[in-house]
């Protein structure tokens, strides 16, 4: 008698389609027991490989949220850096005056007129206050430039480190689907329950161990063996 290969209800000899589950009723081409086996072995790597590309899909999919890229990425500006260069531009002006006043009370003013030393007084407070603020834009401009640099450069990385799990993620999806279409060959004869590496390996085992003599029966006892755990 023969049976549905994806429900095992039995089959008429002239069924076309199963009358339990409806699915197609295919000619079962019976081969010997070395032909069985090397089959199941044949399966049983390609299953084995559909489980290592999932699982290293999986991983990568799972990777895949920590390198992206925010739409407005954080940069940071010259001010942060130049701010304390109007301080040290007044402390500049300051000590300036100090200095003046230093030479006033030594008396080294005394054959100079007032306005002449006011005079002086505040072109050296400008050039120095102006010095500390042009040193600070310098500094600030070359500051800014190495930090941004380096976001830049942490960005790209992230930028490529995505591009190579989704070019890696494309090859293996593409692999996977390859393999998915050579599996199919194989619906026909392992059921739907079955398609797994652990289920091949039993199926072996049975054909080895002399209980079947071919797939066909090997698949027969291990549903029933999987019926009586079941229950």
């Amino acid at each position: 008698m023969k049976y549905c290969i994806n429900c095992f209800a039995p089959l008429a000899d002239d069924d076309d389609f199963c009358r339990k589950c409806g699915t197609k009723v295919e000619a079962f081409e019976r081969i010997s027991a070395d032909e069985s086996i090397s089959l199941l072995n044949n399966i049983g790597n390609k299953y084995d490989e559909w489980v290592n590309l999932n699982n290293e899909i999986e991983q990568l999919e799972g990777e895949l949220p920590l390198y992206q890229v925010p739409d407005k990425r954080p940069r940071y500006s010259a001010f942060r850096f130049f701010w304390p260069f109007l301080i040290y531009a007044q402390v500049a002006e300051v000590f300036v005056g100090i200095i003046f006043l230093i030479i006033a009370f030594s008396n080294g003013f005394a054959d100079v007129e007032l306005d002449t030393i006011r005079f002086y007084l505040y072109l050296f407070a400008f050039l120095a206050a102006g010095a500390t603020l042009i040193t600070g834009g310098v500094y600030a401009t070359k500051k800014r430039y190495a930090k941004n640099l380096v976001l830049i450069n942490a960005e790209n990385d992230v930028v490529e480190k995505k591009r190579k799990i989704e070019r890696r993620l494309g090859e293996l999806m593409r692999k996977r689907n390859v393999l998915e279409r050579e599996l199919d060959q194989y619906n026909s004869c392992i059921p739907p329950a079955m398609r797994s590496s652990f289920h091949v390996k039993m199926l072996r085992a049975c054909i080895e161990n002399g209980e079947a003599k071919d797939l066909y029966e090997a698949v027969m006892l291990c549903h029933g063996k999987l019926n009586n755990l079941d229950q």
